[in-house]
Protein backbone atom coordinates (compact mmCIF):
# COMPACT_ATOMS: atom_id res chain seq x y z
CA UNK A 1 0.00 0.00 0.00
CA UNK A 2 1.39 3.40 -0.97
CA UNK A 3 1.73 5.79 1.97
CA UNK A 4 0.08 9.14 1.28
CA UNK A 5 2.21 11.94 2.65
CA UNK A 6 0.82 15.03 0.94
CA UNK A 7 2.60 15.51 -2.37
CA UNK A 8 3.18 18.66 -4.34
CA UNK A 9 4.29 18.31 -7.94
CA UNK A 10 7.15 20.51 -9.03
CA UNK A 11 10.14 19.85 -11.30
CA UNK A 12 11.11 17.21 -8.76
CA UNK A 13 8.57 15.22 -6.78
CA UNK A 14 8.22 17.15 -3.53
CA UNK A 15 7.14 15.48 -0.30
CA UNK A 16 5.71 17.26 2.73
CA UNK A 17 5.08 15.67 6.13
CA UNK A 18 3.04 17.62 8.70
CA UNK A 19 3.69 17.14 12.43
CA UNK A 20 1.40 18.49 15.14
CA UNK A 21 2.15 17.52 18.74
CA UNK A 22 -1.31 18.62 19.94
CA UNK A 23 -3.80 17.32 17.38
CA UNK A 24 -1.71 14.84 15.38
CA UNK A 25 -1.81 11.05 15.47
CA UNK A 26 1.05 8.80 14.37
CA UNK A 27 -1.41 6.55 12.55
CA UNK A 28 -2.29 9.48 10.25
CA UNK A 29 -0.73 9.84 6.79
CA UNK A 30 1.01 13.14 7.63
CA UNK A 31 -1.06 15.38 5.40
CA UNK A 32 -1.95 18.93 6.39
CA UNK A 33 -5.46 17.96 7.47
CA UNK A 34 -4.33 14.67 9.07
CA UNK A 35 -0.90 15.35 10.63
CA UNK A 36 1.20 12.90 12.56
CA UNK A 37 2.06 13.58 16.21
CA UNK A 38 5.81 13.03 16.64
CA UNK A 39 9.09 13.94 14.97
CA UNK A 40 10.12 10.31 15.50
CA UNK A 41 7.30 9.17 13.21
CA UNK A 42 8.30 11.79 10.64
CA UNK A 43 11.84 10.36 10.60
CA UNK A 44 10.49 6.84 10.08
CA UNK A 45 8.44 8.03 7.11
CA UNK A 46 11.32 9.97 5.57
CA UNK A 47 13.82 7.15 6.10
CA UNK A 48 11.43 4.58 4.66
CA UNK A 49 11.10 6.14 1.24
CA UNK A 50 13.50 6.05 -1.72
CA UNK A 51 12.54 9.09 -3.85
CA UNK A 52 15.32 11.68 -4.19
CA UNK A 53 13.33 14.55 -2.70
CA UNK A 54 12.95 17.37 -1.86
CA UNK A 55 11.34 16.58 1.50
CA UNK A 56 9.87 19.08 3.97
CA UNK A 57 8.86 18.20 7.53
CA UNK A 58 6.53 20.92 8.83
CA UNK A 59 6.34 21.40 12.62
CA UNK A 60 3.18 23.06 13.94
CA UNK A 61 3.27 25.54 16.84
CA UNK A 62 3.16 23.83 20.23
CA UNK A 63 5.38 21.39 22.10
CA UNK A 64 7.12 18.48 20.39
CA UNK A 65 8.57 16.05 22.95
CA UNK A 66 11.49 13.83 21.96
CA UNK A 67 11.82 10.97 24.45
CA UNK A 68 14.26 8.89 22.40
CA UNK A 69 16.86 9.86 19.83
CA UNK A 70 15.41 10.64 16.41
CA UNK A 71 17.68 9.87 13.44
CA UNK A 72 17.21 11.13 9.89
CA UNK A 73 19.47 8.66 8.12
CA UNK A 74 17.86 8.09 4.76
CA UNK A 75 19.99 7.01 1.80
CA UNK A 76 17.93 9.25 -0.47
CA UNK A 77 19.86 11.39 -2.93
CA UNK A 78 19.16 14.87 -1.59
CA UNK A 79 20.84 17.76 -3.40
CA UNK A 80 21.55 21.42 -2.59
CA UNK A 81 18.38 22.41 -4.46
CA UNK A 82 16.36 19.33 -3.42
CA UNK A 83 16.90 19.20 0.32
CA UNK A 84 15.55 17.64 3.46
CA UNK A 85 14.06 20.57 5.37
CA UNK A 86 12.72 20.45 8.94
CA UNK A 87 10.97 23.72 9.65
CA UNK A 88 8.21 25.59 11.43
CA UNK A 89 4.90 26.03 9.62
CA UNK A 90 5.24 29.79 10.28
CA UNK A 91 8.74 31.26 9.88
CA UNK A 92 10.13 34.38 11.61
CA UNK A 93 10.04 36.55 8.49
CA UNK A 94 6.30 36.00 8.04
CA UNK A 95 4.26 39.13 8.91
CA UNK A 96 2.01 37.01 11.16
CA UNK A 97 4.88 35.40 13.09
CA UNK A 98 5.19 35.80 16.87
CA UNK A 99 7.57 33.97 19.27
CA UNK A 100 4.59 31.85 20.33
CA UNK A 101 4.39 30.51 16.77
CA UNK A 102 7.75 28.77 17.10
CA UNK A 103 7.42 25.01 17.57
CA UNK A 104 9.12 24.03 20.83
CA UNK A 105 11.25 20.88 20.90
CA UNK A 106 11.72 19.52 24.42
CA UNK A 107 14.07 16.59 25.01
CA UNK A 108 13.68 13.99 27.74
CA UNK A 109 16.07 11.52 26.08
CA UNK A 110 17.86 9.20 28.50
CA UNK A 111 21.62 9.79 28.28
CA UNK A 112 24.23 7.14 27.56
CA UNK A 113 27.91 6.79 28.52
CA UNK A 114 28.61 6.57 32.25
CA UNK A 115 26.82 7.12 35.54
CA UNK A 116 28.71 10.36 36.16
CA UNK A 117 28.52 11.82 32.65
CA UNK A 118 25.63 11.05 30.32
CA UNK A 119 25.22 12.23 26.72
CA UNK A 120 21.75 12.60 25.19
CA UNK A 121 21.19 13.27 21.48
CA UNK A 122 17.80 14.57 20.37
CA UNK A 123 17.95 14.83 16.56
CA UNK A 124 20.68 13.06 14.57
CA UNK A 125 21.20 14.24 11.02
CA UNK A 126 22.96 11.52 9.04
CA UNK A 127 22.28 12.74 5.51
CA UNK A 128 23.69 15.60 3.43
CA UNK A 129 21.85 18.73 2.23
CA UNK A 130 19.63 19.42 5.25
CA UNK A 131 18.03 22.61 6.57
CA UNK A 132 16.59 23.09 10.08
CA UNK A 133 14.66 26.35 10.29
CA UNK A 134 12.46 28.35 12.67
CA UNK A 135 12.43 25.97 15.66
CA UNK A 136 12.79 26.70 19.39
CA UNK A 137 14.91 24.04 21.12
CA UNK A 138 14.92 23.63 24.89
CA UNK A 139 17.41 21.64 26.95
CA UNK A 140 17.19 18.28 28.65
CA UNK A 141 16.29 18.25 32.39
CA UNK A 142 17.97 14.92 33.21
CA UNK A 143 20.73 15.10 35.84
CA UNK A 144 24.41 14.84 34.84
CA UNK A 145 23.45 14.84 31.17
CA UNK A 146 25.07 16.65 28.26
CA UNK A 147 22.32 17.47 25.77
CA UNK A 148 22.84 17.87 22.01
CA UNK A 149 19.75 19.17 20.23
CA UNK A 150 21.17 18.59 16.72
CA UNK A 151 24.05 16.19 16.16
CA UNK A 152 25.84 14.81 13.08
CA UNK A 153 28.32 11.92 13.34
CA UNK A 154 29.13 11.30 9.68
CA UNK A 155 32.54 12.70 8.83
CA UNK A 156 31.85 12.42 5.11
CA UNK A 157 28.55 14.35 5.23
CA UNK A 158 28.12 17.92 4.03
CA UNK A 159 25.77 20.90 3.86
CA UNK A 160 23.84 21.26 7.12
CA UNK A 161 22.15 24.66 7.46
CA UNK A 162 20.62 25.58 10.83
CA UNK A 163 18.88 28.92 10.55
CA UNK A 164 16.41 31.13 12.42
CA UNK A 165 16.36 28.79 15.42
CA UNK A 166 16.45 29.63 19.11
CA UNK A 167 18.24 27.48 21.69
CA UNK A 168 17.49 28.01 25.39
CA UNK A 169 19.85 26.28 27.79
CA UNK A 170 18.06 27.25 30.97
CA UNK A 171 21.05 28.34 33.04
CA UNK A 172 20.85 26.65 36.44
CA UNK A 173 17.44 25.12 35.71
CA UNK A 174 18.66 22.53 33.18
CA UNK A 175 21.77 20.43 32.79
CA UNK A 176 24.64 20.87 30.32
CA UNK A 177 23.68 22.13 26.91
CA UNK A 178 25.64 21.90 23.64
CA UNK A 179 22.88 22.52 21.10
CA UNK A 180 24.76 21.88 17.84
CA UNK A 181 27.63 19.44 17.33
CA UNK A 182 28.56 18.22 13.85
CA UNK A 183 31.25 16.29 12.05
CA UNK A 184 31.61 16.62 8.30
CA UNK A 185 31.74 19.67 6.05
CA UNK A 186 29.51 22.68 5.50
CA UNK A 187 27.90 23.25 8.89
CA UNK A 188 26.36 26.73 8.58
CA UNK A 189 24.72 28.29 11.65
CA UNK A 190 22.84 31.38 10.55
CA UNK A 191 20.52 33.88 12.26
CA UNK A 192 20.21 31.83 15.48
CA UNK A 193 19.93 32.82 19.14
CA UNK A 194 21.66 30.91 21.94
CA UNK A 195 20.74 31.89 25.49
CA UNK A 196 22.43 30.32 28.54
CA UNK A 197 23.91 27.41 26.58
CA UNK A 198 27.23 25.94 27.74
CA UNK A 199 28.72 25.43 24.25
CA UNK A 200 26.34 26.65 21.53
CA UNK A 201 28.16 25.19 18.51
CA UNK A 202 30.92 22.59 18.11
CA UNK A 203 32.45 22.41 14.63
CA UNK A 204 33.88 18.91 14.86
CA UNK A 205 36.14 16.93 12.51
CA UNK A 206 35.76 15.57 8.98
CA UNK A 207 36.96 12.74 6.81
CA UNK A 208 40.55 13.55 5.84
CA UNK A 209 41.13 15.44 9.09
CA UNK A 210 40.01 19.01 8.31
CA UNK A 211 36.41 20.24 8.13
CA UNK A 212 35.74 22.85 5.42
CA UNK A 213 32.98 25.20 4.34
CA UNK A 214 31.68 26.06 7.82
CA UNK A 215 30.14 29.30 9.01
CA UNK A 216 28.57 31.07 11.99
CA UNK A 217 26.94 34.37 11.09
CA UNK A 218 24.23 36.77 12.28
CA UNK A 219 23.94 34.90 15.59
CA UNK A 220 23.43 36.09 19.17
CA UNK A 221 25.17 34.19 21.98
CA UNK A 222 24.40 35.33 25.52
CA UNK A 223 25.73 33.46 28.54
CA UNK A 224 27.85 30.59 27.22
CA UNK A 225 29.16 29.03 30.43
CA UNK A 226 32.07 27.34 28.63
CA UNK A 227 32.60 28.81 25.14
CA UNK A 228 30.46 30.54 22.52
CA UNK A 229 32.07 28.63 19.65
CA UNK A 230 34.34 25.57 19.54
CA UNK A 231 36.40 24.68 16.48
CA UNK A 232 38.19 21.34 16.33
CA UNK A 233 40.02 20.71 13.06
CA UNK A 234 38.19 23.47 11.21
CA UNK A 235 39.74 25.02 8.11
CA UNK A 236 40.61 28.71 7.76
CA UNK A 237 37.76 29.23 5.28
CA UNK A 238 35.49 29.37 8.34
CA UNK A 239 33.13 32.36 8.12
CA UNK A 240 32.53 34.21 11.39
CA UNK A 241 30.78 37.53 10.99
CA UNK A 242 27.89 39.74 12.17
CA UNK A 243 27.74 37.85 15.47
CA UNK A 244 27.10 39.18 18.97
CA UNK A 245 28.87 37.33 21.80
CA UNK A 246 28.31 38.47 25.37
CA UNK A 247 28.59 37.13 28.96
CA UNK A 248 30.56 34.05 27.89
CA UNK A 249 33.38 32.39 29.82
CA UNK A 250 35.44 31.83 26.68
CA UNK A 251 34.50 33.39 23.38
CA UNK A 252 36.38 30.80 21.31
CA UNK A 253 37.64 27.34 22.22
CA UNK A 254 39.79 25.17 19.95
CA UNK A 255 41.60 21.85 19.94
CA UNK A 256 45.15 22.16 21.35
CA UNK A 257 46.68 21.29 17.97
CA UNK A 258 44.57 23.83 16.07
CA UNK A 259 46.81 26.79 15.17
CA UNK A 260 44.51 28.20 12.49
CA UNK A 261 44.20 31.98 12.13
CA UNK A 262 40.47 32.60 11.84
CA UNK A 263 38.97 35.75 10.37
CA UNK A 264 36.48 37.57 12.62
CA UNK A 265 34.67 40.53 11.12
CA UNK A 266 31.76 42.88 11.90
CA UNK A 267 31.07 41.51 15.39
CA UNK A 268 30.40 42.75 18.90
CA UNK A 269 32.22 40.68 21.54
CA UNK A 270 31.85 42.01 25.09
CA UNK A 271 31.60 41.12 28.78
CA UNK A 272 33.36 37.76 28.40
CA UNK A 273 36.15 36.48 30.65
CA UNK A 274 38.55 35.04 28.05
CA UNK A 275 38.78 35.55 24.31
CA UNK A 276 40.47 32.28 23.42
CA UNK A 277 41.23 28.91 24.98
CA UNK A 278 42.06 25.30 24.21
CA UNK A 279 40.44 22.12 25.39
CA UNK A 280 39.37 18.58 24.67
CA UNK A 281 36.27 16.55 25.44
CA UNK A 282 37.81 15.55 28.78
CA UNK A 283 39.03 18.92 30.05
CA UNK A 284 39.58 22.62 29.41
CA UNK A 285 43.30 23.39 29.18
CA UNK A 286 42.94 27.14 29.74
CA UNK A 287 43.51 30.42 27.88
CA UNK A 288 45.74 30.47 24.83
CA UNK A 289 48.97 32.45 24.69
CA UNK A 290 50.11 35.19 22.35
CA UNK A 291 50.89 32.62 19.66
CA UNK A 292 47.15 32.21 18.92
CA UNK A 293 45.79 35.20 17.04
CA UNK A 294 42.69 36.14 15.03
CA UNK A 295 42.40 38.24 11.89
CA UNK A 296 39.95 40.85 13.18
CA UNK A 297 38.13 43.54 11.24
CA UNK A 298 35.52 45.90 12.69
CA UNK A 299 35.18 44.03 16.01
CA UNK A 300 33.75 46.01 18.95
CA UNK A 301 34.94 44.91 22.40
CA UNK A 302 33.69 47.73 24.62
CA UNK A 303 30.20 48.32 25.97
CA UNK A 304 27.31 46.09 27.03
CA UNK A 305 24.61 44.29 25.10
CA UNK A 306 20.94 44.89 25.96
CA UNK A 307 18.49 42.18 24.98
CA UNK A 308 14.71 42.58 24.69
CA UNK A 309 12.88 40.80 27.50
CA UNK A 310 9.16 40.20 28.21
CA UNK A 311 7.14 43.37 28.63
CA UNK A 312 6.40 44.49 32.19
CA UNK A 313 3.29 46.52 33.02
CA UNK A 314 1.57 47.50 36.30
CA UNK A 315 -0.54 44.36 35.88
CA UNK A 316 2.56 42.15 35.61
CA UNK A 317 4.36 40.32 32.83
CA UNK A 318 2.72 40.22 29.43
CA UNK A 319 1.47 36.78 28.37
CA UNK A 320 2.89 37.39 24.90
CA UNK A 321 6.61 37.67 24.26
CA UNK A 322 7.54 40.75 22.20
CA UNK A 323 8.26 39.97 18.56
CA UNK A 324 11.94 40.80 19.03
CA UNK A 325 12.30 38.79 22.25
CA UNK A 326 15.99 38.06 23.01
CA UNK A 327 17.13 40.31 20.17
CA UNK A 328 19.36 43.34 20.70
CA UNK A 329 17.25 46.32 21.71
CA UNK A 330 16.76 48.81 18.89
CA UNK A 331 19.23 51.68 18.92
CA UNK A 332 21.67 50.00 21.34
CA UNK A 333 25.11 48.51 20.78
CA UNK A 334 25.03 45.80 18.13
CA UNK A 335 21.49 46.42 16.88
CA UNK A 336 22.83 47.47 13.47
CA UNK A 337 24.46 44.09 12.77
CA UNK A 338 21.24 42.29 11.84
CA UNK A 339 21.94 39.42 14.26
CA UNK A 340 18.97 37.37 15.42
CA UNK A 341 16.12 35.41 13.90
CA UNK A 342 15.05 37.89 11.22
CA UNK A 343 16.69 37.49 7.84
CA UNK A 344 14.48 40.22 6.40
CA UNK A 345 15.13 43.29 8.53
CA UNK A 346 11.80 44.81 7.41
CA UNK A 347 9.96 42.07 9.30
CA UNK A 348 11.32 43.20 12.66
CA UNK A 349 8.68 45.32 14.42
CA UNK A 350 9.17 47.79 17.21
CA UNK A 351 7.72 46.85 20.63
CA UNK A 352 7.36 49.94 22.75
CA UNK A 353 6.48 48.01 25.92
CA UNK A 354 9.46 45.67 25.73
CA UNK A 355 12.03 45.75 28.48
CA UNK A 356 15.74 45.08 28.13
CA UNK A 357 18.41 43.41 30.16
Amino acid sequence: MTLAIGFCCTAARAETVYVDGDRGNDTNPGTQDRPIRTIARAAEMVNGRSEPGPTTVKLAPGVHVIDRMVAFESQRAYKPDARLTIEATVLPDSPRWTPGQMPVVLSTVQGQFSASEMHALSIRIEVSHVTVRGVNFLGNPRARTWHYAIHRFGKNLQDLLITQCRFLGGGQALEYSSPICANGHGLVVDHCIFYDCDIPVIFWNAEGGVSKGNAMRYCIVDGADIAAVWTCQTADDFEFHHNIITRSHYVWMRSPSNRTIYRVRDCVITDSKYTSGTGTASRIHGPTGTDIVFDEENVTKEGSIRLVMPALSPQGLSSERPRDYLHVASGTLGSDLGAGLFRNRQSEKENGDATTR
